[in-house]
């Protein structure tokens, strides 16, 4: 979670100085317009691409702690089996 809100905080500073500098750029309106929504498309593909990778590195890292609890589990009933059995 605190890695989301670093690139959230990151991007949307990011997205906050790009509008600053265009707008006060001695630029067109149409080409302003242009350059922003470019540069936007491009951010929000950029972050698209991190929020899917740290995504995956999340689903990787709950199917592997779901395994060693699953793991864990049958051996703990293995153990209790054992020693129902046993009495």
């Amino acid at each position: 979670m605190k890695a989301l809100r670093i690139i959230t905080s990151l991007t949307i500073g990011l997205a906050a100085g790009l509008a600053a500098g265009y707008l006060t750029a001695p630029r067109s309106g149409r080409k302003t317009r242009k350059m922003l929504s470019t540069e936007m498309d491009n951010q929000m593909k950029s972050l698209e691409k991190n929020m899917n990778h740290k995504l995956s590195d999340a689903k990787k890292e709950y199917d592997k702690q779901l395994h060693k609890l699953a793991d864990s589990s049958k051996a703990a009933l293995h153990r209790v089996k054992e020693m129902a059995s046993s009495n």
